[in-house]
């Protein structure tokens, strides 16, 4: 059963950080450079296939250069895309059958996205959860009190077996909750990069809900548990702006008490990066602009406040940023 609620205000110490610009002579909100210590273990959250590396392709790098180890864990598959699954299923108006073929596709393009940043095979873990149904698993299909999502998509009520970590795995919300939390209290990350909740899409905005709550069970469990939350941002009105060499903090969405931290990249680094984001063809032949807005020669990222959520919740937090229903699934 899992703890309902997360403080974690103690278990958010910094990592070192240097002062790289306080923004005073060009309008630009400071930013201090992220320091990785060595033998460091990342845990990557990823609401799709695609957006670790778009997040922290570098980062990825970075700790595996500090011969760190890392982890990354996808909730979904991506499979809901309805434009990319016409385009490459072929298809005009795609069954359920097609959605699922498109979310095995996205596997195979993790896996060799990941492959070409060096992390082997056995670091993936797909969670299969519904793509665009994250949000609601917060709220009306939280328990079993009430029968599972059903996606519209897929039409699947549950992951496939191979991807279910704890038995009996159903579309709820405890029970993406209880996974996460037997991969954060089997692997022990001592640095989680997660979507930060302002983030506009709804999955990315759930999922930083769902890590909290799995890491407040983890910590009922290991009291002296420690990880270093790190927050990323993809989906921000319209940033990033494309006319910037380094990727600049979104206007308007305040760093938090950690201010703005970056990851400089060198030029291999960057390289590599978008040669792993290649590697997702599917996502490139869509939207292979927004992309490569996000290799340039830095990453930023940020920590959490203090925070105290509970789950399940009655309000959805991130009901602003889903998509519309889907209409029923062949």
């Amino acid at each position: 059963m899992s703890l309902r609620v997360v403080a974690l205000a103690a278990s958010l110490a910094a990592l070192p950080i240097a002062a790289t610009d306080d923004g005073a002579s060009t309008g630009v909100p400071r930013t201090q450079t992220l320091a990785i210590e060595d033998g460091a273990r990342l845990l990557v959250i990823s609401p799709h296939p695609d957006d670790e590396v778009i997040a922290a392709g570098g980062l990825i790098q970075r700790v595996r250069t500090a011969h760190g180890d890392v982890r990354v864990v996808y909730l979904t598959d991506g499979e809901s895309y309805q434009a990319g699954v016409r385009i490459e299923e072929h298809v005009a108006d795609p069954k359920s059958s097609d959605y699922r073929v498109y979310g095995v596709h996205r596997q195979h393009e993790a896996r060799a996205a990941l492959e070409a940043l060096g992390v082997e095979r056995g670091a993936l873990t797909f969670l299969g959860f519904p793509n665009d149904g994250l949000s609601r698993l917060m709220t009306t299909y939280w328990s079993e009190r009430r029968n599972a999502f059903v996606s519209p998509y897929t039409r699947r009520d549950r992951p496939r077996p191979s991807e279910i970590v704890v038995p009996a795995t159903r579309y709820r919300g405890e029970d993406l909750t209880q996974e996460l939390a037997a991969i954060i209290g089997s692997f022990h990350p001592t640095m989680l990069a997660v979507p930060r909740k302002e983030d506009q899409h709804a999955d990315h905005c759930a999922a930083w809900y769902f890590t909290a709550d799995a890491l407040g069970d983890v910590r009922r469990v290991e009291a002296d548990f420690h990880a270093d939350v790190l927050n990323y941002v993809i989906h921000f009105n319209s940033w990033p702006f494309e006319d910037e060499s380094a990727l600049l903090p979104p206007p308007d969405l305040p760093a938090g008490p950690s201010g703005w931290l970056t990851v400089p990249l060198t030029a291999a680094e960057a390289a590599r990066k978008r040669r792993a984001l290649q590697k997702y063809e599917s996502q490139m032949r869509m939207m292979d602009w927004f992309l490569m807005t996000f290799a340039r020669r830095n990453e930023l990222f940020s920590r959490p406040p203090a925070f105290r959520i509970v789950l399940p919740i009655a309000r959805n937090p991130c009901a602003a940023f889903a998509e519309p229903a889907a209409p029923r699934a062949k």
